[in-house]
């Protein structure tokens, strides 16, 4: 059951990281952050505070959230996981997706986090499948270099490693406030903090008074798509997080990464070399070792 909801998480976010490269185009990502906050945001707080004790959500919620210590902590958490997404909104806007998105994909962070911090126990068919996942996503990121210019490069490589440590080092700690509040309580922290936060970014860069004029048809369109990417992915995280060590999520999360690249083939042309495509057989072979393993 785990596995089902990392699956569905990887192929949710998979999806969105391909395509924030869309509206990016046209949309301030600092204004896309907050309308695609506010979306989640409403959507958790109706399911949190109107579907909590039903049948179908049981067990998704431990205790009602509380203004205590441990929330105090999920906030930071949930500020220091969203720098995650501003660098990586910022490596796409400069460089392909088919380099952003394996650099931003290393785990070591996580790994290291996970186990020096979190306490999970090490098993060796982890080592191997972090072998086989890193060798691919360096396989892609090898040869997507060759697509970039120099300053757009140097600027993929920089956000994409700031990005993996925010992502991977909060990722690992999600599992003390899903014990904490059930997924579906950190769910709604997490995004309405990433609502607030995009909020933070518009009014800092002087984007407030133009939030009116981003709220046209087909800015709702993309703003529901990323939205409903968000809570579905986001959610089944989270469940997983119920059913799966930290290490094993987040290396099948690395799967997510194929279909990112795939979708920057299909959508932005972004060709793949004889090197990519292995690098992608490699991602593949990592899950299932997984898999197996779990």
């Amino acid at each position: 059951m785990g596995i089902l909801f990392v699956l569905i998480g990887a192929f949710c976010f998979a999806i969105s990281n391909a395509y924030w490269k869309k509206v990016t185009v046209t949309i301030p990502y600092q204004i896309g952050m907050f309308y695609r906050g506010a979306f989640a945001t409403l959507i958790f707080g109706i399911l949190y505070f109107g579907c909590r004790d039903t049948a179908f959500f049981a067990g998704w919620t431990v205790r009602p959230l509380t203004l205590d210590k441990q929330f105090l902590w999920t906030i930071a958490l949930s500020i220091f996981n969203i720098f995650g997404l501003v660098f990586f909104l910022r490596g796409i806007q400069k460089a392909p997706v088919s380099l952003v998105v394996p650099v931003s994909s290393l785990k070591l962070f996580t790994i290291v986090t996970a186990v020096f911090i979190v306490g999970e126990v090490w098993k060796t068919a982890y080592l191997f499948a972090f072998i086989l996942s890193t060798a691919g996503l360096l396989l892609l990121f090898l040869q997507s270099k060759a697509l970039a210019n120099t300053s757009q490069l140097k600027a993929g490589i920089l956000f994409g490693v700031l990005s993996s440590f925010f992502w991977g080092s909060s990722y690992a700690l999600y599992a003390f406030p899903i014990s904490w509040w059930g997924p579906l309580g950190f769910s709604l922290v997490i995004e309405a903090t990433a609502m607030l936060f995009g909020l933070i970014l518009v009014i800092k860069e002087g984007l407030f008074f133009s939030l009116f004029n981003f709220i046209k048809l087909h800015h709702i369109k993309e703003y529901l798509i990323l939205g409903a990417l968000l809570v579905v992915g986001g959610l089944a995280v989270n469940v997983s997080y119920q059913y799966l060590p930290v290490v094993v999520i987040n290396i099948l999360i690395i799967s997510s990464q194929l279909l990112s690249v795939l979708f920057g083939y299909f959508f932005f042309k972004e060709r793949l070399s004889t090197k990519q495509w292995l690098g992608l057989a490699f991602i593949i072979a990592s899950f299932f070792v997984v898999a197996m393993a779990a």
